[in-house]
Protein backbone atom coordinates (compact mmCIF):
# COMPACT_ATOMS: atom_id res chain seq x y z
CA UNK A 1 0.00 0.00 0.00
CA UNK A 2 1.31 3.19 -0.72
CA UNK A 3 1.04 6.37 0.99
CA UNK A 4 0.98 10.00 -0.20
CA UNK A 5 3.53 11.91 1.08
CA UNK A 6 0.81 14.70 2.64
CA UNK A 7 0.19 11.56 4.32
CA UNK A 8 3.41 10.80 6.03
CA UNK A 9 3.86 14.93 6.94
CA UNK A 10 0.62 14.94 8.55
CA UNK A 11 1.71 11.78 10.59
CA UNK A 12 5.07 13.13 11.36
CA UNK A 13 3.11 16.37 12.63
CA UNK A 14 0.93 14.11 14.86
CA UNK A 15 3.57 12.16 16.04
CA UNK A 16 5.39 15.21 16.99
CA UNK A 17 2.66 16.78 18.96
CA UNK A 18 2.28 13.60 20.59
CA UNK A 19 6.02 13.71 21.54
CA UNK A 20 5.99 16.93 22.92
CA UNK A 21 2.52 16.65 24.54
CA UNK A 22 3.68 13.86 26.30
CA UNK A 23 6.61 16.03 27.93
CA UNK A 24 6.48 16.81 31.57
CA UNK A 25 6.70 20.64 31.85
CA UNK A 26 9.29 22.01 33.78
CA UNK A 27 9.31 21.26 37.22
CA UNK A 28 9.13 23.61 40.50
CA UNK A 29 11.24 22.88 43.20
CA UNK A 30 10.96 23.89 46.82
CA UNK A 31 14.47 23.57 48.72
CA UNK A 32 13.76 24.08 52.67
CA UNK A 33 17.26 24.33 53.76
CA UNK A 34 17.62 24.46 58.09
CA UNK A 35 20.71 25.65 60.13
CA UNK A 36 22.28 22.73 62.60
CA UNK A 37 19.16 20.41 62.08
CA UNK A 38 20.90 16.90 63.64
CA UNK A 39 20.02 13.78 61.38
CA UNK A 40 18.15 12.07 65.12
CA UNK A 41 16.37 15.50 65.70
CA UNK A 42 12.79 14.35 64.67
CA UNK A 43 10.75 12.55 66.52
CA UNK A 44 11.37 10.04 63.39
CA UNK A 45 13.71 7.79 62.32
CA UNK A 46 15.77 8.83 59.15
CA UNK A 47 16.99 5.26 59.10
CA UNK A 48 14.15 2.40 59.59
CA UNK A 49 17.42 -0.11 60.24
CA UNK A 50 17.74 2.33 63.29
CA UNK A 51 14.57 3.20 64.70
CA UNK A 52 15.68 4.41 68.27
CA UNK A 53 18.34 6.70 66.21
CA UNK A 54 15.54 9.90 66.52
CA UNK A 55 14.67 12.54 69.36
CA UNK A 56 13.22 11.04 72.88
CA UNK A 57 12.05 14.18 73.36
CA UNK A 58 11.34 16.80 70.16
CA UNK A 59 8.00 16.67 68.42
CA UNK A 60 7.88 16.86 64.51
CA UNK A 61 4.39 16.29 63.36
CA UNK A 62 5.12 17.95 60.03
CA UNK A 63 8.00 16.41 59.45
CA UNK A 64 6.83 12.84 60.19
CA UNK A 65 3.85 13.55 57.87
CA UNK A 66 6.43 14.62 54.95
CA UNK A 67 8.93 11.52 55.35
CA UNK A 68 5.92 9.18 55.52
CA UNK A 69 4.64 11.31 51.99
CA UNK A 70 7.93 10.56 50.49
CA UNK A 71 11.21 9.44 50.27
CA UNK A 72 13.75 10.12 53.12
CA UNK A 73 18.15 9.52 52.64
CA UNK A 74 19.18 7.11 55.35
CA UNK A 75 23.23 8.28 54.26
CA UNK A 76 22.68 11.97 53.24
CA UNK A 77 25.47 14.16 54.05
CA UNK A 78 25.85 18.30 54.15
CA UNK A 79 29.52 18.99 52.11
CA UNK A 80 30.68 21.14 55.42
CA UNK A 81 30.05 21.19 59.01
CA UNK A 82 29.79 24.12 59.25
CA UNK A 83 27.08 26.32 57.51
CA UNK A 84 28.55 29.33 55.07
CA UNK A 85 30.57 26.37 53.18
CA UNK A 86 27.93 23.88 52.64
CA UNK A 87 25.66 26.80 51.36
CA UNK A 88 28.41 27.58 48.72
CA UNK A 89 28.57 23.95 47.83
CA UNK A 90 24.51 23.70 47.46
CA UNK A 91 24.85 26.55 45.03
CA UNK A 92 27.69 25.57 42.85
CA UNK A 93 27.51 22.12 42.96
CA UNK A 94 31.20 22.29 44.45
CA UNK A 95 32.93 20.65 47.02
CA UNK A 96 34.00 23.47 49.63
CA UNK A 97 37.61 21.89 49.03
CA UNK A 98 37.30 23.09 45.36
CA UNK A 99 35.55 26.20 46.10
CA UNK A 100 38.09 27.26 48.60
CA UNK A 101 35.54 28.21 51.32
CA UNK A 102 35.88 25.87 53.95
CA UNK A 103 35.28 27.50 57.15
CA UNK A 104 33.58 30.83 58.20
CA UNK A 105 36.72 32.59 59.63
CA UNK A 106 39.67 33.78 57.73
CA UNK A 107 39.92 34.28 54.00
CA UNK A 108 37.44 33.98 51.69
CA UNK A 109 38.93 32.23 48.78
CA UNK A 110 36.25 31.60 46.35
CA UNK A 111 35.84 32.99 43.09
CA UNK A 112 32.42 34.12 42.54
CA UNK A 113 32.37 33.95 39.79
CA UNK A 114 30.31 30.52 39.44
CA UNK A 115 27.25 29.61 37.85
CA UNK A 116 24.43 29.17 40.66
CA UNK A 117 20.94 27.12 40.41
CA UNK A 118 18.64 30.08 38.79
CA UNK A 119 21.20 30.72 35.62
CA UNK A 120 21.09 26.91 35.09
CA UNK A 121 17.54 26.56 35.30
CA UNK A 122 16.95 29.73 33.25
CA UNK A 123 19.34 28.90 30.99
CA UNK A 124 16.96 25.99 30.05
CA UNK A 125 14.00 27.46 30.36
CA UNK A 126 13.95 31.31 30.77
CA UNK A 127 10.20 31.49 32.61
CA UNK A 128 11.70 30.17 35.59
CA UNK A 129 11.39 32.14 38.65
CA UNK A 130 13.45 32.17 41.54
CA UNK A 131 13.28 33.01 44.97
CA UNK A 132 16.31 32.44 48.11
CA UNK A 133 14.26 33.47 51.53
CA UNK A 134 16.27 33.57 54.81
CA UNK A 135 20.18 32.83 55.44
CA UNK A 136 22.32 33.19 52.00
CA UNK A 137 25.60 33.31 53.59
CA UNK A 138 27.28 33.73 50.33
CA UNK A 139 29.86 36.89 50.01
CA UNK A 140 27.94 37.93 46.89
CA UNK A 141 24.28 39.06 46.27
CA UNK A 142 21.78 36.66 45.43
CA UNK A 143 20.73 38.77 42.22
CA UNK A 144 24.40 37.64 40.94
CA UNK A 145 23.01 34.47 40.21
CA UNK A 146 19.78 35.66 38.99
CA UNK A 147 17.29 35.08 42.20
CA UNK A 148 14.40 37.28 41.36
CA UNK A 149 13.54 37.29 44.79
CA UNK A 150 15.85 37.62 47.66
CA UNK A 151 16.71 39.14 50.96
CA UNK A 152 20.68 39.98 50.31
CA UNK A 153 23.56 38.37 51.73
CA UNK A 154 22.10 37.75 55.03
CA UNK A 155 23.96 35.89 57.59
CA UNK A 156 23.65 34.61 61.10
CA UNK A 157 22.50 38.27 62.72
CA UNK A 158 19.18 38.35 60.86
CA UNK A 159 18.41 35.38 62.36
CA UNK A 160 18.77 36.69 65.85
CA UNK A 161 22.13 35.44 66.03
CA UNK A 162 24.37 37.31 68.72
CA UNK A 163 27.55 35.32 69.97
CA UNK A 164 27.01 36.15 73.66
CA UNK A 165 28.40 33.55 74.79
CA UNK A 166 25.72 32.43 77.68
CA UNK A 167 23.13 34.12 76.61
CA UNK A 168 22.86 32.90 73.49
CA UNK A 169 21.96 29.02 74.90
CA UNK A 170 19.58 30.82 77.74
CA UNK A 171 16.38 31.05 75.39
CA UNK A 172 13.73 33.30 75.75
CA UNK A 173 10.17 33.96 73.51
CA UNK A 174 9.09 36.22 70.61
CA UNK A 175 6.02 36.17 68.46
CA UNK A 176 8.16 35.09 65.28
CA UNK A 177 10.63 32.97 66.49
CA UNK A 178 13.95 32.86 63.99
CA UNK A 179 11.39 34.78 61.37
CA UNK A 180 10.18 31.02 60.77
CA UNK A 181 7.01 32.44 60.18
CA UNK A 182 7.27 35.36 58.41
CA UNK A 183 9.53 33.87 56.23
CA UNK A 184 7.29 30.64 55.20
CA UNK A 185 4.53 33.29 54.72
CA UNK A 186 6.20 35.10 51.99
CA UNK A 187 7.32 31.58 50.46
CA UNK A 188 4.10 30.43 50.01
CA UNK A 189 3.30 34.32 48.58
CA UNK A 190 6.08 33.84 45.81
CA UNK A 191 4.19 30.09 45.05
CA UNK A 192 1.23 31.11 45.03
CA UNK A 193 2.25 34.24 42.82
CA UNK A 194 4.30 31.86 40.49
CA UNK A 195 1.43 29.29 40.05
CA UNK A 196 -0.84 32.23 39.31
CA UNK A 197 1.42 33.46 36.69
CA UNK A 198 2.03 29.72 35.43
CA UNK A 199 5.96 30.47 35.62
CA UNK A 200 8.01 27.23 36.76
CA UNK A 201 9.66 28.40 39.73
CA UNK A 202 12.97 27.28 42.10
CA UNK A 203 12.36 28.31 45.97
CA UNK A 204 15.06 28.03 48.06
CA UNK A 205 13.54 29.05 52.17
CA UNK A 206 16.94 28.89 54.22
CA UNK A 207 15.71 28.66 57.97
CA UNK A 208 17.71 30.44 60.49
CA UNK A 209 16.15 28.05 62.99
CA UNK A 210 17.93 25.85 64.82
CA UNK A 211 21.22 28.08 65.00
CA UNK A 212 21.45 29.74 67.46
CA UNK A 213 20.11 32.19 69.85
CA UNK A 214 17.93 29.53 71.15
CA UNK A 215 14.05 31.56 70.59
CA UNK A 216 10.78 29.96 70.90
CA UNK A 217 6.87 30.66 70.91
CA UNK A 218 6.07 31.02 74.79
CA UNK A 219 2.68 28.70 73.68
CA UNK A 220 5.43 25.88 72.46
CA UNK A 221 7.46 26.06 75.40
CA UNK A 222 4.21 25.25 77.43
CA UNK A 223 3.07 22.53 75.05
CA UNK A 224 6.38 20.82 75.46
CA UNK A 225 6.77 20.32 78.48
CA UNK A 226 9.12 19.25 81.04
CA UNK A 227 11.70 15.89 80.09
CA UNK A 228 13.10 12.96 81.96
CA UNK A 229 17.44 13.63 82.58
CA UNK A 230 17.16 9.91 81.04
CA UNK A 231 16.58 11.51 77.58
CA UNK A 232 18.99 11.93 74.53
CA UNK A 233 17.46 15.59 74.25
CA UNK A 234 16.83 17.34 77.15
CA UNK A 235 16.75 21.39 76.54
CA UNK A 236 12.89 22.80 76.61
CA UNK A 237 13.60 25.62 74.92
CA UNK A 238 16.00 24.02 72.31
CA UNK A 239 13.27 21.28 71.74
CA UNK A 240 10.27 24.41 71.72
CA UNK A 241 12.32 26.01 69.05
CA UNK A 242 12.02 22.60 66.80
CA UNK A 243 8.25 22.74 67.60
CA UNK A 244 7.92 26.00 66.06
CA UNK A 245 10.24 25.14 62.69
CA UNK A 246 7.98 21.98 62.44
CA UNK A 247 4.55 23.82 62.61
CA UNK A 248 6.07 26.45 59.56
CA UNK A 249 7.62 23.82 57.51
CA UNK A 250 4.00 22.21 58.35
CA UNK A 251 2.37 25.36 57.07
CA UNK A 252 4.40 24.86 53.71
CA UNK A 253 3.46 21.64 53.86
CA UNK A 254 -0.07 22.52 53.23
CA UNK A 255 -0.01 24.89 51.37
CA UNK A 256 2.22 22.83 48.79
CA UNK A 257 -1.19 20.82 48.97
CA UNK A 258 -3.52 23.45 48.79
CA UNK A 259 -2.11 24.67 45.48
CA UNK A 260 -1.69 20.68 43.98
CA UNK A 261 1.64 20.68 43.45
CA UNK A 262 2.53 17.30 44.01
CA UNK A 263 2.90 16.46 40.10
CA UNK A 264 4.57 19.39 39.37
CA UNK A 265 7.12 20.05 42.31
CA UNK A 266 9.78 18.71 44.47
CA UNK A 267 9.34 19.80 47.60
CA UNK A 268 12.73 19.00 49.18
CA UNK A 269 14.28 19.12 53.09
CA UNK A 270 17.58 19.28 54.48
CA UNK A 271 20.16 20.71 56.87
CA UNK A 272 23.11 23.17 56.54
CA UNK A 273 25.18 20.54 58.53
CA UNK A 274 25.04 18.28 61.30
CA UNK A 275 22.79 19.51 64.83
CA UNK A 276 24.97 20.66 68.07
CA UNK A 277 26.99 17.73 69.68
CA UNK A 278 25.57 19.59 73.01
CA UNK A 279 23.81 21.92 74.57
CA UNK A 280 25.51 24.54 76.09
CA UNK A 281 27.94 24.60 73.46
CA UNK A 282 31.26 23.44 74.96
CA UNK A 283 34.88 23.92 74.29
CA UNK A 284 35.75 19.70 73.66
CA UNK A 285 39.50 19.80 72.35
CA UNK A 286 38.22 16.21 71.31
CA UNK A 287 37.58 14.96 74.37
CA UNK A 288 34.37 13.09 74.14
CA UNK A 289 30.78 14.05 75.76
CA UNK A 290 29.09 12.81 78.64
CA UNK A 291 25.80 12.23 76.21
CA UNK A 292 25.88 13.68 72.94
CA UNK A 293 22.83 14.88 71.45
CA UNK A 294 23.18 12.91 67.75
CA UNK A 295 23.27 9.67 69.19
CA UNK A 296 23.88 6.85 67.87
CA UNK A 297 25.69 9.22 65.53
CA UNK A 298 29.81 10.97 66.86
CA UNK A 299 29.69 13.85 68.01
CA UNK A 300 28.22 17.03 65.94
CA UNK A 301 28.61 20.29 64.40
CA UNK A 302 32.37 21.71 63.68
CA UNK A 303 33.58 17.71 63.29
CA UNK A 304 33.77 15.55 60.55
CA UNK A 305 32.73 12.69 62.33
CA UNK A 306 29.11 11.30 61.28
CA UNK A 307 27.20 13.61 63.55
CA UNK A 308 28.56 16.78 62.27
CA UNK A 309 28.07 16.00 58.47
CA UNK A 310 24.93 13.69 58.64
CA UNK A 311 21.70 15.68 57.95
CA UNK A 312 17.97 14.97 57.49
CA UNK A 313 17.03 14.66 53.82
CA UNK A 314 13.77 14.36 52.52
CA UNK A 315 12.31 14.60 48.81
CA UNK A 316 8.36 14.61 47.91
CA UNK A 317 7.50 15.14 44.52
CA UNK A 318 6.60 13.59 40.79
CA UNK A 319 6.68 9.84 41.05
CA UNK A 320 9.10 9.95 44.17
CA UNK A 321 7.44 6.32 46.32
CA UNK A 322 5.86 7.07 49.37
CA UNK A 323 7.16 6.21 52.71
CA UNK A 324 9.97 4.97 50.65
CA UNK A 325 13.73 4.88 52.14
CA UNK A 326 17.03 5.13 49.75
CA UNK A 327 20.58 4.29 51.88
CA UNK A 328 22.41 5.33 48.48
CA UNK A 329 25.39 8.04 50.10
CA UNK A 330 24.55 11.68 48.69
CA UNK A 331 25.84 15.02 49.30
CA UNK A 332 24.33 18.79 49.26
CA UNK A 333 26.64 19.05 46.08
CA UNK A 334 24.26 16.76 44.30
CA UNK A 335 21.29 19.43 44.61
CA UNK A 336 22.17 21.50 41.29
CA UNK A 337 23.06 19.05 38.99
CA UNK A 338 19.50 16.96 40.40
CA UNK A 339 17.85 19.91 39.51
CA UNK A 340 19.62 21.01 36.40
CA UNK A 341 18.70 16.87 35.04
CA UNK A 342 14.93 17.25 36.07
CA UNK A 343 14.42 20.29 33.90
CA UNK A 344 16.44 18.95 31.12
CA UNK A 345 19.18 21.67 31.67
CA UNK A 346 22.07 19.34 32.22
CA UNK A 347 24.04 21.06 28.85
CA UNK A 348 24.06 23.77 31.01
CA UNK A 349 26.20 23.06 33.73
CA UNK A 350 29.81 23.69 34.70
CA UNK A 351 32.01 20.47 33.44
CA UNK A 352 34.15 21.25 37.17
CA UNK A 353 31.13 19.76 39.59
CA UNK A 354 31.42 17.77 42.11
CA UNK A 355 28.25 16.86 42.66
CA UNK A 356 25.66 14.35 40.61
CA UNK A 357 22.41 14.07 40.00
CA UNK A 358 20.49 11.90 42.39
CA UNK A 359 17.46 11.61 39.56
CA UNK A 360 17.73 7.56 39.27
CA UNK A 361 16.87 7.25 43.31
CA UNK A 362 13.97 9.86 43.18
CA UNK A 363 11.87 7.24 41.29
CA UNK A 364 13.68 4.35 42.24
CA UNK A 365 15.35 3.99 45.68
CA UNK A 366 17.21 0.82 45.42
CA UNK A 367 19.21 1.86 42.43
CA UNK A 368 22.94 3.00 43.03
CA UNK A 369 24.53 6.54 41.57
CA UNK A 370 27.53 5.92 39.19
CA UNK A 371 29.77 8.12 41.36
CA UNK A 372 33.28 9.23 40.93
CA UNK A 373 36.19 7.14 42.40
CA UNK A 374 37.17 9.77 44.96
CA UNK A 375 33.87 9.04 46.38
CA UNK A 376 32.52 12.01 48.95
CA UNK A 377 35.60 14.47 50.31
CA UNK A 378 35.08 16.27 53.43
CA UNK A 379 38.04 19.02 54.28
CA UNK A 380 37.98 21.18 57.70
CA UNK A 381 41.68 21.72 57.70
CA UNK A 382 41.43 24.01 60.64
CA UNK A 383 42.19 24.03 64.43
CA UNK A 384 38.96 24.60 66.36
CA UNK A 385 38.81 24.02 70.46
CA UNK A 386 34.61 23.78 70.30
CA UNK A 387 35.57 20.46 67.94
CA UNK A 388 38.03 18.57 67.32
CA UNK A 389 41.06 21.02 67.48
CA UNK A 390 42.80 19.07 64.84
CA UNK A 391 42.60 19.81 61.29
CA UNK A 392 41.28 16.66 59.47
CA UNK A 393 39.70 15.40 56.07
CA UNK A 394 37.50 12.76 55.33
CA UNK A 395 36.44 10.69 52.26
CA UNK A 396 33.61 7.99 52.23
CA UNK A 397 34.04 5.74 49.16
CA UNK A 398 30.57 3.09 49.70
CA UNK A 399 30.87 1.62 52.48
CA UNK A 400 34.21 2.90 54.11
CA UNK A 401 35.41 6.28 55.51
CA UNK A 402 38.81 7.47 56.41
CA UNK A 403 39.57 10.52 58.40
CA UNK A 404 42.56 12.11 58.15
CA UNK A 405 44.35 13.74 60.89
CA UNK A 406 46.62 16.20 59.60
CA UNK A 407 48.42 17.39 62.33
CA UNK A 408 48.66 13.55 64.44
CA UNK A 409 49.21 12.40 60.51
CA UNK A 410 47.06 9.34 61.58
CA UNK A 411 44.09 7.97 60.02
CA UNK A 412 40.77 6.59 61.29
CA UNK A 413 39.06 4.02 58.92
CA UNK A 414 35.48 3.06 59.70
CA UNK A 415 32.57 0.40 57.76
CA UNK A 416 29.99 3.13 58.40
CA UNK A 417 27.10 0.52 57.02
CA UNK A 418 27.86 -1.27 60.05
CA UNK A 419 29.30 0.94 62.52
CA UNK A 420 27.42 4.03 62.27
CA UNK A 421 28.71 5.43 65.81
CA UNK A 422 32.61 5.28 64.23
CA UNK A 423 33.01 3.00 67.62
CA UNK A 424 35.84 0.41 65.49
CA UNK A 425 38.86 1.72 63.89
CA UNK A 426 39.66 -0.98 61.08
CA UNK A 427 43.17 1.02 59.51
CA UNK A 428 45.62 -1.83 61.50
CA UNK A 429 42.98 -4.65 60.65
CA UNK A 430 42.68 -3.45 56.92
CA UNK A 431 46.43 -1.33 56.14
CA UNK A 432 45.23 -1.62 52.09
CA UNK A 433 42.03 0.19 52.27
CA UNK A 434 43.41 2.60 54.63
CA UNK A 435 46.00 3.25 52.54
CA UNK A 436 44.20 3.43 49.41
CA UNK A 437 41.48 6.18 50.55
CA UNK A 438 44.38 8.06 51.71
CA UNK A 439 45.77 8.06 48.48
CA UNK A 440 42.09 9.04 47.10
CA UNK A 441 41.69 11.70 49.27
CA UNK A 442 45.14 13.18 49.43
CA UNK A 443 45.04 13.07 45.33
CA UNK A 444 41.61 15.25 45.30
CA UNK A 445 42.98 17.75 47.65
CA UNK A 446 45.94 18.54 45.68
CA UNK A 447 44.14 18.27 42.16
CA UNK A 448 41.59 21.04 43.21
CA UNK A 449 44.51 23.16 45.14
CA UNK A 450 42.75 23.06 48.58
CA UNK A 451 43.32 24.81 51.70
CA UNK A 452 46.20 23.51 53.46
CA UNK A 453 46.10 23.68 57.54
CA UNK A 454 49.27 25.75 57.30
CA UNK A 455 46.96 28.13 55.29
CA UNK A 456 44.41 28.75 58.16
CA UNK A 457 44.38 31.60 60.36
CA UNK A 458 44.25 29.25 63.16
CA UNK A 459 47.72 27.46 62.79
CA UNK A 460 50.11 29.65 64.37
CA UNK A 461 48.42 30.40 68.16
CA UNK A 462 45.72 28.15 68.21
CA UNK A 463 47.75 24.99 66.89
CA UNK A 464 50.96 25.95 67.86
CA UNK A 465 52.33 26.14 64.44
CA UNK A 466 50.70 22.53 63.90
CA UNK A 467 51.70 20.93 67.51
CA UNK A 468 48.66 20.67 69.46
CA UNK A 469 47.27 17.53 68.92
CA UNK A 470 43.47 16.61 69.22
CA UNK A 471 42.51 14.16 72.42
CA UNK A 472 39.90 12.36 70.17
CA UNK A 473 42.45 9.59 69.29
CA UNK A 474 42.74 8.12 72.58
CA UNK A 475 40.25 6.76 72.14
CA UNK A 476 41.24 4.41 68.96
CA UNK A 477 44.42 2.45 70.42
CA UNK A 478 46.85 2.13 67.06
CA UNK A 479 47.67 -1.14 67.43
CA UNK A 480 46.50 -4.84 68.51
CA UNK A 481 43.23 -3.45 70.59
CA UNK A 482 39.89 -5.40 69.88
CA UNK A 483 38.23 -2.00 68.71
CA UNK A 484 41.30 -2.59 65.30
CA UNK A 485 40.61 -5.61 64.86
CA UNK A 486 36.55 -5.72 64.82
CA UNK A 487 35.28 -5.99 61.19
CA UNK A 488 32.05 -5.63 61.94
CA UNK A 489 31.34 -3.31 64.99
CA UNK A 490 28.46 -3.86 67.75
CA UNK A 491 25.57 -2.35 69.13
CA UNK A 492 26.32 1.19 69.80
CA UNK A 493 26.26 3.14 73.41
CA UNK A 494 26.34 6.73 74.33
CA UNK A 495 29.72 8.43 73.65
CA UNK A 496 31.55 8.35 77.09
Amino acid sequence: MRVSVACLVLMSLFLSFDSLASKPEAPNFILVLTDDQGWTSMSNAMDSRHPTARSDYHRTPALDAIADAGLRFSSAYSASPVCSPSRYSIQFGKSPARLGRTRVLGENRVDHDQVGIPQVLKRANSNYRAAHLGKWHIDADPSRYLYDVHDGQTTNKEGGYDNNQKAQWRGYSENDPKRVFSLTERAIEFIEASVGEESPFFLQLSHYALHSNIIYREESLAEIGETSEKSVHTDRGYAAMVADLDTAIGQLWAAYNRLGLQDSTYFIITSDNGGMPVLPQQVNKGRPYKKGLNHPLLRGKWDLMEGGIRVPFLVVGPDVPAGSQADEPIIGSDLLPTFADLAGAGDYLPIDLDGISIKPLLNDPSETLDRPSDGLIFHFPHYNAVGLNEPHSAIRVKDFKLVRFHSSKRSLLFNIETDIGEQFDLSSAQPEKTAQLEVLLESYLEQVDAERPEQSISWLKPGANGQTKTRFLERYPEQGSEAADSKTGSPISHEH
